[in-house]
């Protein structure tokens, strides 16, 4: 077994770091960083990749802690600049746009970039690239998503705007752990 547990579905930003520090990892995703440690913990996968800081927003979840106080220790850590794009299944302009999903996180760190449109109703998913699931499985025609380009082009997405974030410098560290 050498397969990497990670935040799912492909083309999170967790896969995304994955592809770039970790090109030949098989990737196993799962839904929720508990399902991660979980797994972690029983030997269903050796490593994972865990996100742990963004340079903007603090502290993900609990994850350091769930680190330290779950006996894992980390092996090497990463940092991934964070560079955030709107799309939209239908060639939208923002006037247009209704309801946005995303993970918190990136809504927090478009806040300022978003602040002029009050109409924007936001909506929180698991993933930036859960988000796009949802995105299609309601077949907003006034809805949009935030994620990364990548996500937004392999999903046939159109981009409305490109690096939304409201620091330019955004980045966020990933630590790669082990039982």
């Amino acid at each position: 077994m050498n397969n990497i547990g990670l935040l799912g579905p492909e083309d999170t930003y967790h896969d995304i770091a994955r592809k770039r520090y970790l090109p030949g990892e098989k990737p196993t995703f799962y839904k929720n960083f508990d399902d991660i440690f979980s797994a972690l913990k029983e030997g269903r996968i050796n490593r994972a990749l865990i996100a742990i800081k963004n340079s903007t927003s603090g502290f993900v979840s609990n994850n350091l802690d769930k680190i330290k106080n779950g006996g894992f220790k980390i092996i090497e850590e990463f940092e991934l600049p964070i560079h955030l794009c709107l799309g939209s299944i239908h060639p939208n302009s923002l006037s247009s746009i209704k309801k946005i999903y995303s993970h918190p996180m990136a809504i927090k760190e478009t806040q300022r970039f978003f602040s002029k449109y009050s109409h924007i109703t936001f909506i929180a998913s698991t993933s930036t690239a859960g988000a796009i699931d949802e995105l299609k499985n309601n077949r907003d025609p006034h809805g949009a998503v935030i994620s990364s380009a990548e996500a937004l082009e392999n999903n046939a997405l159109h981009v409305i705007s490109r690096n939304i974030e409201d620091e330019p410098n955004n980045s966020t560290t990933f630590s790669l752990i082990e039982k």
